[in-house]
């Protein structure tokens, strides 16, 4: 049961994460969370190293694409800045949303790859599409919106077993 809450990688932070290896292991698209992947929660400014790290998504032969449970207002403006699609009101963990943006983006479950921070939703949701995922650390847990502190005491009582033998760092 805990292997539908299992990532294919744990890493750090997002700019860790290498475009060209993600290519070579025969990914088209990024999906992305954005409340403590992105940026922090609710909030609209995003740290230079993560508009230098999109910069290169821009260059590369990989599409992006905001995955999130935020509404289109919310989404809308860190997309545009960041150059990606989005699909709002996703309903992670239901695939739906993932189904979207794939579509949206023309890719299979297996040239999709979904970025997140949170287990219950994220890398659930990813699961349950088919898609492979990799869990970010969060960016900063001081604030967050309701629900996802429920979401965070449960990751903790089994982040450990979830991620014992997950690759940190790498792929």
């Amino acid at each position: 049961m805990l292997g539908l809450f299992r990532p294919r990688a744990y890493y750090d932070r997002l700019a860790l994460l290498d475009l060209a290896e993600l290519e070579r292991l025969g990914y088209r698209a990024l999906l992305f969370d954005v409340d403590n992947t992105i940026t922090t929660w609710n909030s609209p400014d995003i740290a230079p190293e993560v508009v230098a790290w999109f910069a290169a998504l821009a260059d590369s032969n990989l599409q992006g694409c905001i995955i999130s449970n935020n509404s289109a207002e919310r989404l809308r403006p860190l997309a545009e800045q960041l150059g990606l699609q989005f699909v709002s009101k996703a309903r992670k963990p239901l695939p739906v949303g993932y189904k979207r943006a794939m579509r949206l983006l023309g890719v299979e479950q297996r040239q999709t790859l979904m970025i997140g921070d949170q287990l219950l939703t994220d890398i659930l949701g990813a699961n349950l599409a088919g898609v492979d995922s990799v869990l970010l650390k969060p960016i900063s847990l001081a604030k967050e919106f309701r629900w996802t502190y429920v979401n965070r005491r449960i990751e903790r009582l089994i982040i450990k077993p979830v991620l014992q033998n997950v690759p940190h760092n790498r792929f």
